[in-house]
């Protein structure tokens, strides 16, 4: 029924290339080093500082107590020591190193503050830094990435490969839509739309120098509400970055291939430094007709003063998809699990691009500034085939097409008690979406135009005395949605243009408190407003004479939440352990209610009462030096208190769809020799509804995962095997009811996928 897609000559030479490795681990002579990193000013050890040898694979992180071990060849003389928010520090090779460092100054990191949780802010928020970034990366979009890594989210992917064509996330089992999204601060969320579709720019999470995670209302940040929560990617850092480079190159089941490769300058007469990066990535996919064929080119490039910097970040992305949104009907699956209902020729060509013009300066210890000013934009073509009256096959072409201008400007002051900042952020976002039957694509039937301008404001302050530190956090955003609607495919004499206006006020506070080096507690409030999107004012893609007035009427509310959270974080030699519980309480929730629209979307109605409440953990546990048991884990409890359905009926205490109670992730990793390390991981999603009056035949099955890889590392060369769902039975991640019986998006069955990467 299913095959695993591994060519007769694959499985010799990936024994073959890992035995040899492996044999090769005595080349040269070895000799053990240990240390501990601490903060040069507080005299706290650093948990998660990255240790390595400029330029090879050769490196560590240290643990919750800042300690590290590492075994090196006779021949290296000297380390590196970074971490987010201290300065880079080299550091000459001995015996029981204790290194200290100093609070950064580094320029690249202030562009990064305005949206980002320091550690003892009271938030719910994990940050990956680039070393286990590194060590968990194959290619896969961040969605899959922050599935495995951090509580809470669980993924679908369209292609049932998890690495290309499309995929989603939901946290707290809130759609991606709802999750702010931003790189350096500058908005990856379409503004009008809200969605962020990472298969427009493949493979960027290779240029990622950190990633954070904030679970609820968090941090002000830009762009659309934080409303699950948002995700802050920092682009590679190339102030401190080496000279040299590395090829990656990578393959799998159903013909996947990965290859990628980027460069660094290192800092040329102290001043000037750059980095690019190339990538592509083809794919099969698992279903039926979701091939991908993807290349991205990442691009930063600055100047580094005394106090000043000058940096530009910049992508341009291209993918082309076979496409995969429409939920499958469980009995269908059944027959055939890669079976997808599209039609061979429905597939996308789209590109996504950046660029971000970024400046700070350093006026004194106490206060710096940053600005930015950044272009996007994305457009494409996404065909849809369908049977014409005549039984013959006829297409459509859905494209679209935006521009997004921002600025933004920062400023930063601090002294021994006080933390303050404050910024603006403003921005244009223009927006054509067209309809053409083909072959005339150039004479669109539907054309429609839109634009949005929005202006924010934030304040955040910070108070320390001892171990008590209080925090508070204004932002004040007002948004202004324009739509011309084309009143020739409505049919009547043009209106003017559709308006809409809405002004957020959203505040935050909270305290956090240091009983101690190893235990500190934390709890906050907050509330953030969320405007519709154009698909919920629309109830629907185009404009047309069945929902024109509905549209004008403005009959659809914006959404709110008040977000309580609090938590404690237990830090010790052998153990990390985080716990957070939260209570979301929402007003006119935008829910989805299981009607599909089109393209998968399903249709979205303001339901007036409704929460999520529950507990979220998260657990590193080192009993010995080669041994890890890493995890993290929610349960929530999700409820609808009551809404009424178009036809009138009124259901009261219903639980959200595709919301479970439970989702579980844990990883044993053992490493039985230097540089050689094999990891065990499984992740659980417990049961959950297909739609709002929670029928018991229409539910998406709960689903266990076991994944394994093995990761072995030479000076310069790196090998890292995947082989993931080892029980070989496909599952199913999203879906919707599908002709009375529910359907889904499945997920592959054993597959693998191997990746090979030289550092020079």
């Amino acid at each position: 029924m299913f095959t695993i897609h591994f060519k007769k000559s694959v499985l010799p030479a990936l024994l073959f290339l890992f035995t040899f490795l492996f044999s090769s681990q005595a080349w040269g002579q070895t000799n053990s080093l240990e240390g501990v990193v601490y903060d040069a000013q507080s005299q706290e050890p650093l948990a998660g500082a990255s240790v390595y040898v400029p330029g090879t694979n050769i490196g560590t992180s240290t643990s919750f107590d800042g300690s590290f071990k590492l075994q090196l060849a006779d021949d290296i003389e000297s380390l590196t020591v970074s971490f987010v928010g201290y300065q880079t520090k080299e550091v000459t090779v001995a015996q029981d190193l204790e290194i200290y460092l100093e609070p950064s100054v580094n320029l690249e990191e202030v562009l990064i503050q305005g949206v980002r949780a320091e550690v003892n802010d009271p938030v719910a928020q994990s940050t990956i830094q680039r070393r286990e970034i590194e060590q968990k990366y194959n290619g896969e979009q961040p969605v899959f990435l922050l599935e495995e890594l951090t509580p809470a989210i669980f993924s679908y992917s369209e292609s049932g490969t998890r690495l290309a064509n499309y995929g989603g996330m939901r946290l707290r089992g809130i759609a991606q839509e709802r999750i702010n999204m931003t790189l350096n601060g500058v908005p990856l969320n379409d503004m009008i739309d809200h969605g962020v579709f990472f298969s427009n720019f493949t493979d960027i999470s290779n240029s990622f120098e950190s990633m954070q995670v904030q679970r609820g209302v968090g941090t002000s940040s830009n762009g659309v509400a934080s409303y699950a929560g948002s995700v802050n990617f920092e682009s590679v850092n190339i102030e401190d970055r080496a000279q040299g480079g590395q090829v990656e190159l990578g393959m799998g089941s159903f013909d996947t291939y990965r290859m990628n490769t980027s460069l660094s300058s290192g800092m040329i007469d102290d001043k000037w430094s750059f980095y690019g990066s190339y990538s592509r990535i083809l794919s099969d996919g698992y279903r039926y007709n979701t091939s991908t064929d993807a290349s991205s080119f990442f691009f930063s490039g600055g100047y580094f003063g005394e106090k000043d910097m000058i940096k530009i970040n910049a992508f341009n992305a291209s993918s082309k998809n076979g496409l995969g949104y429409s939920a499958v009907a469980e009995s269908d699956l059944e027959a055939d699990p890669r079976t997808n209902y599209l039609n061979e020729n429905d597939k996308d060509d789209f590109g996504q691009r950046l660029v971000q013009l970024q400046h700070t300066h350093i006026f004194s210890d106490q206060f710096k500034t940053n600005a930015s000013l950044y272009y996007g934009g994305s457009g494409g073509d996404y065909l849809y085939t369908y049977a014409d009256s005549d039984t013959t096959l006829a297409q459509i072409n859905y494209p679209l097409y935006n521009d997004h201008y921002g600025l933004m400007v920062n400023g930063f002051w601090e002294n021994e008690s006080w933390n303050l900042s404050s910024g603006i952020h403003g921005y244009i976002f223009d927006r054509v979406n067209e309809e053409s039957f083909a072959p005339d694509f150039e004479n669109p039937y539907y054309y429609e135009t839109s634009d949005k301008k929005e202006f924010s404001w934030f304040g955040k302050a910070e108070w320390n005395r001892d171990k008590l530190t209080l925090f508070a956090d204004l932002q004040i955003r007002t948004a202004t949605l324009s739509i011309q609607p084309d009143y020739s495919y409505i049919g009547i004499a043009p209106e003017g243009d559709l308006v809409k206006d809405w002004t957020f006020i959203n505040p935050k506070i909270g305290a956090s408190y240091t009983f101690s080096r190893n235990v500190t507690a934390y709890a906050s409030a907050g509330r953030m407003g969320r405007e519709p999107t154009r698909i919920d004012i629309f109830g629907g893609f185009s404009l047309g004479a069945a929902n024109y007035d509905q549209a004008r009427a403005d009959s659809f509310a914006p959404e709110y939440v008040n977000d309580y959270e609090a938590g404690v974080k237990l830090t010790y030699q052998k153990l990390a352990f985080n716990a957070n519980y939260f209570f979301m309480d929402f007003q006119d929730e935008i829910a989805p209610i299981g009607e599909v629209l089109a393209f998968g979307v399903q249709k979205r109605r303001n339901i007036p009462d409704s929460y999520r409440t529950g507990v979220e953990l998260e657990w590193n546990y080192l009993p010995i030096d080669l041994l890890s048991l890493k995890g993290n884990l929610i349960y929530m409890q999700s409820e609808i208190e009551s809404f009424t359905t178009g036809v009138g009926d009124t259901y009261t205490n219903k639980t959200p769809i595709l919301s479970p109670e439970w989702i579980v992730n844990q990883e044993v990793q053992v490493r039985p020799v230097e540089r050689f390390t094999v990891a065990l991981s499984g992740k659980y999603v417990s049961e959950s509804y297909l739609e709002l009056t929670n029928n018991p035949d229409l539910t998406l099955p709960s689903y266990f995962v076991l994944d394994a890889s093995a990761a072995y590392e030479l000076d310069h060369v790196a090998l890292r095997l995947e082989l993931n769902n080892l029980a070989d039975e496909p599952y199913y991640s999203s879906g919707s009811p599908v002709s009375g019986e529910p359907g889904y998006l499945v997920n592959a069955g054993l597959n693998f996928f191997l990746t090979a990467s030289l550092r020079f």
